[in-house]
């Protein structure tokens, strides 16, 4: 199995658990969207994507002046259609074109492959990229060399093992810790 930068001796989860996300607004996740607003208006960029948008409330919190699409699996798109319907959602993972920003928020310990995300990512050639996922040095020891006590997750990185794999495709700009309770790690790419 692929280890994506992660250490040899580290156990993935081999299988899927769909994450529901609708009913969360940004208790989770707050200062990325919060740091991808920054970048666009320092930018100014006016488009933005969103994979694994979950129930969309932070796109739409912080870029309800811009033009946003909402990428996620069909049963959040179906609630987000009906939730939302003046804004643009796509249950279809494949690349966008002209958008400034994609935004995968704690989106990709969630993917058996997280190669996929990121050839959808580099594909649709955005401006920047913003990424987070949990920092595994800051999560309780017994996560540490897994699988994942979330049960959604399918791997976690460190800090060194997520820069190391994001910089094999992408460079890097900046990479932070933006919530340390809640062991968000944050980072900025270009392609």
């Amino acid at each position: 199995m692929k280890k994506y930068f992660i250490k040899e001796s580290y156990r993935p989860r081999t299988t899927l658990k769909y994450c529901d996300d609708t009913s969360n607004t940004d208790g989770w996740q707050k200062e990325v969207y919060m740091f991808a607003k920054t970048m666009a208006i320092k930018n100014g960029f006016s488009r933005i994507a969103d994979i694994g948008t979950g129930s969309g409330y932070k796109l739409i919190k912080n870029f309800l002046d811009m033009e946003t699409l909402g990428i996620d699996l069909p049963p959040t798109v179906n609630y987000l259609r009906k939730k939302y319907p003046s804004r643009m959602w796509s249950d279809v993972f494949e690349p966008v074109d002209n958008y400034d920003i994609i935004i995968a928020a704690d989106v990709i310990e969630h993917i058996l492959d997280p190669d996929i995300l990121l050839d959808l990512i580099e594909n649709s050639k955005p401006k920047l990229i913003i990424l987070s996922t949990p920092d595994r040095d800051l999560l309780p020891p017994n996560c540490h060399d897994g699988p994942p006590n979330n049960k959604s997750h399918v791997r976690e990185w460190t800090m060194l093992e997520f820069k190391n794999y994001i910089g094999s495709r992408f460079e890097i700009h900046d990479h932070f810790i933006s919530n340390r309770p809640q062991a968000t790690q944050t980072l900025l790419a270009s392609l």
